[in-house]
């Protein structure tokens, strides 16, 4: 067996094992995966970007960012775990309300601060890059839906969008957005009263 088949063998070989054990991290819960990570395994917190990323990007497209800010969010968000991985502590709160309390944090930084608005809206981003809710989104009754949203106090927009956007608990986005469930639960019925009240307006 010449050198070369020999080489090709051993690489075929270390890719098939890389394979193997890139879908075997695939399978792991976020505690596992958060553990690797906080020991500095890169592939594991590889999966947890692909896992979360496009929740991120919607919680960022759906609190009002636009165009290059909404990625710019959610990669700093991902920069943001990785260098404060050894803070991670497992007997606190879940990894994913964790993550989206970070999220929705830094994307209210990034409103507050001045921002070009180049007038594109959220028709012109790819179907590809977007959840099922934002699809929907392009239909004319969730235009007027998201026309009503943007209507909404800050909060109220944060709670309706952990809610039904993210299908979050109560328990999950109260925890995300540092108040009670209680808190939540009536800032969520704040929310859809003056959702009904928005929309009658609109016919």
């Amino acid at each position: 067996m010449s050198v070369g088949i020999r080489r090709e063998m051993t690489l075929g070989s270390q890719a098939s094992e890389v394979a193997r054990q890139a879908a075997a991290l695939a399978d792991l819960t976020d505690p596992d995966l958060v553990a690797l990570m906080v020991h500095g395994d890169k592939r594991a917190y590889r999966v947890l970007v692909e896992r979360y990323y496009r929740g991120i990007i919607g919680i960022a497209r759906r609190m009002g960012l636009n165009g290059g800010d909404v990625e710019d969010a959610a990669l700093d968000v991902f920069v943001r775990v990785w260098l404060h991985r050894e803070k991670w502590r497992p007997e606190g709160a879940s990894f994913k309300t964790w993550l989206y309390r970070v999220a929705v944090n830094r994307i209210i930084d990034l409103k507050r601060k001045p921002q070009f608005v180049d007038g594109g809206d959220l028709e012109s981003i790819p179907d590809g890059a977007m959840s099922p809710v934002e699809k929907l989104a392009q239909h004319q009754e969730f235009k007027r839906l998201r026309t009503a949203i943007k209507l909404l106090s800050e909060q109220q927009q944060i709670a309706i969008n952990l809610f039904y956007d993210r299908e979050l608990s109560n328990q999950e986005a109260a925890a995300i957005m540092g108040v009670s469930v209680n808190a939540m639960e009536s800032l969520l019925k704040r929310a859809r009263k003056r959702l009904r009240e928005e929309l009658k307006a609109m016919e």
